[in-house]
């Protein structure tokens, strides 16, 4: 990036608009920049970097605060700048957020930071790139591709920062090259080492607790396993181990439960078959004494069946006869029908007579009125004749009404519009008088949240401490409590062991006599082999023999007693940390809160200033309220405004559109009779004549179509009677043959008269069911004597069965097995249950495992990563520290050309003293001495030196690590004034390597070598009214 033209409005302490321009050095590479304190030469940094990021070049200055106080209140803060990147040149303007005086009325507002980039094109014109902040500061990056801070870092070295990396520690150069190499990927890494450290950490307790829960919840089967698992230690192999033998006793019981269970249901199979044997023979004995009643019910139907039978034979004679009956019915109807049809023939010849003579006087009376047709139809065409211009002369009328309103309502809405426009100022004028005492509402806010906060700061950490103190009250009552339990704890496990140590005497006591017993003087002892028993022990009879039980039940008392001392032991050596934690953060909250405060006055100054905030904050709503108000009242009134213009534009053009419209009406009276220019009568009295016409034609068409059609009728009628008068002969002939044959058929089949058949034709329709009815009743008599000859076969010499004796040993039988299935399915839910149990468990167990190693590898790395090494480097530490090095490297080439070779700069690697973190702090080895020591012992012209090297080291290794940029321009702000004339000339001669790859170099300096070394000089002059400035050329006046 190199700068073209840059030009500044209002900005620092130019006043009005200061331009330079660069390309006035043509060809020269290096130029001095030289003028009084204070007079703005590092502000022309601050407007380069605030043009390309919006921020100046130091950060102790905001883009706000760079308003010019020289400047005139109209007059607003402006910076653009003109520069070449990779052969294109660019454009960019920004101005910062800044008070403005209204456009309309009196005061200030507050108006945005604005931004804008383009190109310039080879033809000279304006390509826009980004019109906004956010737009704009995306092109820039992606155009320079740097960050804020590493432009600034290798474009410019600020005044007061020009030995700030040099000379700061390893904490503080940690903070720079953070920002510069955007290293916070790998501070994330460390903490997502640790997020996962502790997530494992928490894992594997959450599952022992897991483990543990469902070993507590197991059901115990034996007194063994009920005491592990209310132990407070609970001791898990112990557990397992017992499970096993539990899981192998319940098999052994299921196995003799389940053989019981066998043997109860072989005897009740034996019980169930017997009884299913005497029930099946009681169903035989209660068979037989039904089918008896059955039979005697069939032969009490005897009679009847024989009477069904007579009617069957009846019922097929009468079917016989019953189709003859039919065709005489069918006939007769037939008959009756003919005679009807004949009846209505004569009618329709005589109404078709009638109608046609009717129609022949309408055609006759009809054809006489043509002549009042004909007449009808002249008007008509008349009429359609003058359509077009009752229309035409309808429209004119309608424009003409149509153009005089619209200017009326026009005319009125110009009055509204100005009564409007007057209303409108008067709001404008009200809210600003309302806005211009609440101007500061904002800067109040922003200082009434800052004591809000820091109040709420301090009461927090009132509260902490009263916190604090509870919980040391409390963890001191419990102190007491657990040393009081430890003490009484360590008093039962002594007594306990002297218990144990006098049983273990006691017994060795009483085996010694035991032993005495069997000794007999003369022959060895078994212990000692002496012949000689001069003083045996003895046992004494009134107290029992001591067992080895007693002696080894003791001893697990005391074991659990002195487990329980070591609990109550850890517990008091935590309480007693606790309170020594507690204690000490204590300590540092004193610290940090002032003295005779209380919490109330703490509470009490946090309501006040809350009140002030709000107040503050309400003020300032209201202020923007106002703002967005006035904002709104400002456009409203300039819609008005627009409006009035174009109601005025509107005015002229209806006017003129009705003097055509009035004009063109007055033409057409002359050409449109009077009682012809009402469209609506003119369309009443057309229609009128249209419809006589449409109806005279109707009427006349109507009459000799209806002639013609009554005149076919007629001789249809005629017809159609002589063909029914025919029918009605064949139909009678037809009814008198079908009479006598159904005579004949009666006498046939034995029915002397019709009365008789018509008697047995009821039983026609019934036929089937009667023959079915009497089949079965025969198949129900053959059956039940087959049935009843069976049953005395199969009960022949047998007796009744008594069931109720046979099913109170079944039920017996259930029961007891019932109970013992019960009983082996409670043990095998639990066998089932311990099982999952214990698989699970062992699951948990391999997970535990899997988790914790985990937790090994990530609390490892973590620790790697956190700087808990022999060099007490941190995982990003370790990266910067590698930038460095880099740093180093490109820093040292240039150095040791400014040191006639000796001095060059090393990073420290020794690890630091104590818990400080280290890595990235900086010596120089001196190879006159040929040691190393502290960049803070060089001298101020050896200072200066390291630092520029170290600067333009860094600018060249971010410029390279931001992907090669081509920045071809670097100012240097002070520092030349330390050094002696050789150091000068070689500082000199550094920059000039810099300038010589094309590289624009300014420099501010007072020094005069610096000016009659450089033949360009841009001078900033200070006046009363504002600086300037402008670009001096050796040999120039």
């Amino acid at each position: 990036m190199k700068p073209i033209k840059l030009t500044m409005t209002a900005f620092g302490p130019y006043a009005g608009q200061e331009e330079i321009d660069f390309s006035l050095l043509e060809n020269r590479k290096m130029f001095v920049i030289s003028g009084k304190t204070g007079s703005g030469k590092t502000t022309i940094f601050d407007a380069i970097s605030f043009a390309m990021y919006g921020r100046p070049s130091g950060d102790n200055r905001s883009a706000q605060e760079m308003r010019s106080q020289f400047a005139q209140k109209g007059q607003l803060t402006e910076v653009e700048l003109l520069f070449e990147l990779k052969g294109r040149q660019y454009v960019i303007r920004r101005t910062p957020q800044q008070e403005k005086v209204k456009a309309r009325g009196t005061g200030t507002t507050i108006a945005g930071a604005t931004a804008e980039l383009s190109e310039i094109t080879d033809e000279g014109k304006k390509v826009l790139l980004a019109a906004n902040v956010r737009d704009t500061d995306e092109k820039i990056n992606e155009l320079i591709g740097l960050e804020a801070n590493q432009f600034r870092q290798i474009l410019m070295i600020p005044q007061g920062e020009f030995q700030k990396l040099l000379m700061a520690s390893s904490q503080d150069k940690e903070k720079i090259l953070q920002k510069l190499f955007q290293t916070v990927f790998y501070k994330q890494v460390e903490d997502q080492l640790k997020e996962k450290a502790d997530i494992l950490k928490k894992e594997a307790g959450k599952t022992v607790a897991e483990q543990i829960t469902m070993l507590k919840n197991l059901a115990p089967y034996s007194d063994e396993m009920r005491i592990l698992l209310n132990e407070e230690d609970m001791m898990k192999d112990a557990v397992f181990k017992q499970l096993d033998i539990d899981m192998d006793m319940m098999q052994r019981e299921h196995q003799t439960m389940k053989d019981k269970i066998v043997k109860i249901g072989k005897k009740r199979d034996v019980r169930v078959v017997e009884r299913e044997r005497g029930m099946a023979l009681n169903r035989q004995f209660d068979q037989l004494i039904q089918s008896i009643e059955v039979k005697r019910q069939l032969d009490d139907r005897q009679e009847q069946m024989q009477s069904i039978a007579l009617n069957i034979v009846r019922g097929e004679k009468a079917e016989k006869v019953h189709s003859y009956e039919a065709h005489v019915q069918k006939a007769e109807k037939a008959l009756v029908l003919a005679h009807e049809r004949k009846k209505e023939a004569v009618q329709n010849k005589k109404s078709a007579c009638a109608q046609f003579e009717q129609a022949k006087e309408v055609l006759k009376r009809e054809e006489s009125r043509q002549p009042e047709r004909d007449k009808t139809i002249g008007r008509y065409q008349q009429l359609e004749s003058m359509k077009e211009s009752v229309y035409a002369f309808e429209e004119a009328m309608q424009n003409e009404s149509t153009y005089r309103k619209q200017l009326e309502n026009t005319v009125a809405d110009g009055v509204r519009l100005r009564e409007m426009l007057r209303e409108m100022e008067q709001k404008i004028s009200e809210v600003e008088r309302s806005i211009k005492p609440l101007e500061l509402a904002g800067e109040r806010f922003i200082e009434a949240d800052r004591l809000v906060e820091k109040t709420e700061q301090l009461l927090e950490l009132h509260k902490e401490a009263r916190v604090a103190a509870s919980q040391l009250s409390t963890l001191e009552a419990e102190g007491k409590e657990t040393e009081q339990r430890f003490i009484e704890a360590t008093q039962k496990a002594v007594e306990s062991k002297k218990q144990v140590l006098a049983l273990r005497q006691e017994l060795k006591r009483e085996q010694a006599a035991l032993l005495a017993l069997q000794l007999t003087e003369g022959e060895p002892c078994a212990v000692c082999g002496s012949i000689h028993h001069p003083k045996p022990a003895y046992l004494d009879n009134d107290d029992p023999l001591i067992r080895e039980e007693a002696v080894e039940e003791a001893e697990k008392h005391a074991s659990l007693m002195e487990r329980k001392s070591h609990d109550e032991e850890r517990k008091l050596s935590s309480t007693q940390f606790a309170i020594h934690t507690v204690k000490k953060e204590m300590e540092k909250m004193k610290t940090k809160l002032p003295k005779d405060q209380t919490i109330e006055d703490v509470q009490e100054m946090l309501q006040c200033v809350k009140m002030d905030r709000q107040t503050a904050e309400h003020d300032r709503e209201k202020k923007q309220k106002l703002a967005e108000q006035l904002q709104l009242f400002n456009q409203q009134k300039e819609m008005i405004v627009q409006n009035m213009e174009q109601n005025r534009q509107t005015e002229a053009a209806e006017q003129r559109a009705y003097i055509e419209a009035h004009s063109f009406l007055l033409q057409m009276k002359k050409n449109v009779p009077d009682q012809m220019r009402n469209v609506a009568k003119f369309i009443e009295a057309f229609d009128q004549v249209k419809q006589q016409v449409e109806q005279d034609k109707q009427q006349f068409e109507q009459a000799c179509t209806s002639y013609h059609e009554w005149h076919l009728t007629l001789q249809s009628t005629v017809s159609i009677l002589n063909e029914r008068e025919q029918a009605m002969i064949e139909a009678d002939a037809s009814f008198k043959d079908a009479a006598a044959t159904f005579s004949e058929k009666l006498l046939e089949n034995e029915f002397v008269t019709e009365q008789s058949y018509q008697e047995a034709k009821r039983f026609v329709d019934h036929l089937l069911r009667m023959k079915e009815s009497v089949e079965r009743y025969n198949e129900e008599q053959r059956a039940i004597h087959m049935k009843i000859r069976e049953l005395e076969k199969a009960t022949d010499g047998l007796e009744r069965i008594n069931l109720d004796e046979l099913s109170d040993t079944i039920d017996a039988l259930n029961d007891e097995m019932n109970e013992w299935t019960h009983k082996a399915g409670m043990l095998a839910a639990q066998m089932s249950e311990s099982m999952r149990t214990k698989e699970a468990v062992m699951r948990l167990s391999k997970q535990i495992a899997r988790v914790e190693e985990e937790y090994r590898l990530a609390g490892h790395m973590y620790d790697i990563t956190h700087g808990k090494n022999e060099l007490k480097v941190t995982f990003e530490r370790y990266i910067l520290a590698s930038f460095l090095e880099d740093i180093l490297i490109a820093a040292n080439t240039r150095l040791i050309g400014m040191t006639n070779g000796r001095f060059r700069l090393e990073r420290q690697t020794e690890r630091a003293k104590g818990n400080a973190q280290s890595g990235l702090d900086l010596l120089t080895f001196d190879q006159y001495t040929g040691a190393s020591r502290h960049v803070k012992t060089l001298s101020g012209g050896e200072s200066f030196k390291a630092a520029l090297a170290l600067a333009l080291g860094l600018a060249e290794v971010v410029q390279n690590y931001a992907g090669g940029v081509s920045l071809e321009t670097m100012f240097v702000d002070e520092g030349f004034g330390t050094l002696d004339p050789e150091s000068l000339d070689q500082a000199i001669e550094t920059l000039m390597d810099i300038q010589s790859d094309g590289r624009l170099v300014g420099i501010i300096s007072h020094v005069p070598e610096l000016k009659e070394r450089i033949d360009a000089r841009l001078e900033v002059k200070q006046s009363e009214v504002g600086s300037k400035a402008m670009f001096v050329f050796s040999g120039e006046v």
